[in-house]
C-alpha cells in the first residue's frame, strides 16, 4: 500500500506562517465507536486487515473512560453546533457544556452561524486542552440523510483535520448512523472509501483518476 508519508505543512497564524510536521495516516490510530452491534459488524467487514483501525462496540462514555489516552474526539454534529442529542450529548455529558459553547463560537466567527455539512474544524476541549474535538456536521439539522456521499466527505475532512493537527489517536463515530438513518454497510463502506483515498492519494490529478472514483454511481 502506497501510504502518504509525513510532510511539512505551512499553517497560517495571525502574525505569519508556521511550518509544522503533519502526521500521515499510517501513524494514526482510528477507534471506531458505536453501541450498535450491526454497525460494528459492518465496520469490521469494511476495515478488515487495517492495523490502524479498531472497532469498539460500546457507548462513547464507556470507551473514553477505558481509553483516556486519545488526543482527538469527533462529533458527527449538525451545522449549528447544538450538541444536545445522541452521540453529541454523550460528548458534552463527558466534557461539559463549555465545549459546545466553544464550538458555536467558532461557527459564528468562521462560518457566519452555519457550518457547511461535510466540513471539519477542531477546538481544544475545555479542561483537556491536549485533546481536540473535531466538529464535522453530517446534516444541517437532525433529519434523514438523502445523499449518502455526505458520509464520505465527513470522513475525509475529519481525517484531513486530524492529520493537519498532528493527531495520533482519534475516536470516530458512525457518520449518518443515528438520525441519518443510513444502512450500516453503506456507512462502513463510504468511511472505508474515504480512508483509502487519504491513504493512497493520486500521484497527479487527471480525469482518468477522477472518473475512477465514481462513488456517485456505486453508492447511491
Amino acid at each position: 500500500m502506497n501510504l502518504a508519508s509525513n510532510i511539512l505543512l505551512e499553517t497560517p497564524l495571525v502574525h505569519g506562517w508556521l511550518r509544522v510536521e503533519r502526521i500521515g495516516i499510517q501513524n494514526m490510530m482510528l477507534d471506531l465507536v458505536t453501541d450498535s452491534a450491526g454497525m460494528a459488524e459492518a465496520w469490521e467487514d469494511a476495515f478488515r486487515g487495517y492495523k490502524g483501525v479498531a472497532v469498539h462496540c460500546c457507548d462513547f462514555r464507556t470507551f473514553i473512560e477505558q481509553q483516556p489516552e486519545v488526543d482527538a474526539v469527533v462529533s458527527p454534529a449538525n451545522s449549528y453546533g447544538l450538541m444536545d442529542g445522541n452521540y453529541d450529548l454523550a460528548i458534552t455529558d463527558k466534557y461539559g457544556p463549555e465545549l459546545a459553547e466553544r464550538v458555536r463560537a467558532v461557527i459564528m466567527e468562521r462560518f457566519y452561524g452555519e457550518q457547511p455539512v461535510g466540513t471539519s474544524f477542531s477546538v481544544p476541549i475545555p479542561g483537556h486542552e491536549d485533546i481536540l474535538l473535531i466538529h464535522t456536521p453530517t446534516m444541517r439539522v437532525p433529519t434523514p440523510i438523502v445523499d449518502p456521499l455526505v458520509v464520505y466527505q465527513c470522513m475525509r475532512t475529519t481525517l484531513i483535520e486530524a492529520m493537519r493537527t498532528s493527531r495520533q489517536r482519534i475516536v470516530v463515530p458512525a457518520f449518518g448512523g443515528a438520525c441519518g438513518f443510513l444502512p450500516f454497510k453503506k456507512i462502513a463502506m463510504l468511511m472505508w472509501e474515504a480512508y483509502l483515498q487519504i491513504a493512497e492519494p493520486p500521484a497527479e490529478i487527471t480525469w482518468e483518476y477522477a472518473c475512477s472514483r465514481n462513488l456517485e454511481e456505486w453508492y447511491r
